[in-house]
């Protein structure tokens, strides 16, 4: 009798092993399975240290290692993004353009925030009529938080052309923006518009616009280094000259391996 309850003993033991195993085998089978499903996710959290510090070449490496090489369409676009950023449009225009062609119809991922992506990296290209095409898809998709508007504006002021235009648009992503009723309206919306305004010879609206520009609370670099850039802009075009100078250096040092550090590296009148 004590032989054979010892050896029940030992098979429910070795049983209730068994089963622990097994569930531990499933449970890091469902772990797995979703962190796979959440690969994009993971991803750009990874990526946020990197784009923090504008190692964009690290942002990259770490979005790409956490999709195992499927990138997903979370992943493909924050991909893209890091590539803008970079000044690396040429690359980032086929995630986009991928990633958009992997949401489905019924699918709740913003398509609009896509079409606006592709929009920017075609202006960074230079093919402003793909690129207006794309913020338009955007609207009609359904953005509102003015940023389409604001890519429309840019296409205008980056040729120097139609600055009326410009100006409509510029104030249409405004009072887009501050419809939400959220956070203060981005400092490239009012840098846009000031951009306009100096254009069409408005120095007084321009100077005001400007300063609402640089009240942006931007912490990350390439944000430090845009607003610069365009707070320059907006100065040579009002030919202030020594004072465009000084926002191209804030935005070389802000940025320095980014679009926009570089952009204020590459200016004529960039700092000595």
């Amino acid at each position: 009798m004590g032989f054979s309850r010892s050896g029940g003993t030992g098979g429910e033991r070795g049983g209730a092993a068994g089963m622990i195993t097994y569930l531990a085998v499933v449970l890091l089978g469902f772990v797995a399975v979703l962190l796979f499903q959440a690969r994009g996710i993971l991803g750009a959290v990874l990526s946020e240290p990197k784009m923090r510090a504008g190692d964009y070449d690290g942002a990259l490496r770490r979005v790409r290692w956490a999709t195992l090489g499927i990138p997903n369409v979370v992943a493909l676009h924050k991909e893209g993004l890091i590539l803008i950023l970079a000044g690396r449009p040429a690359e980032a225009e086929p995630c986009f353009r991928k990633a958009l062609g992997m949401v489905r119809s019924d699918s709740r991922y913003p398509r609009e925030r896509l079409h606006a992506s592709l929009g920017s990296a075609l202006l960074d290209l230079g093919r402003f009529d793909e690129a207006e095409q794309c913020f338009h898809a955007a609207i009609e998709a359904g953005d509102i938080t003015g940023n389409s508007q604001d890519g429309l504006a840019e296409s205008r002021l980056a040729r120097g052309v139609e600055a009326e235009a410009a100006l409509g648009y510029a104030t249409q992503a405004i009072e887009h923006w501050k419809r939400r009723g959220e956070e203060p309206v981005p400092g490239d919306y009012y840098a846009n518009q000031a951009w306009a305004l100096a254009f069409l010879d408005r120095s007084g609206e321009a100077r005001a616009a400007l300063e609402k520009a640089l009240r942006d609370s931007a912490s990350l670099p390439a944000g430090i280094a845009d607003l610069h850039w365009r707070a320059g802009m907006v100065l040579l075009a009002m030919q202030e000259t020594a004072e465009a100078r000084q926002h191209f250096q804030i935005g070389c040092d802000a940025d320095p391996r980014g679009k926009y550090g570089r952009r204020c590296a590459e200016q004529p009148e960039r700092p000595a």
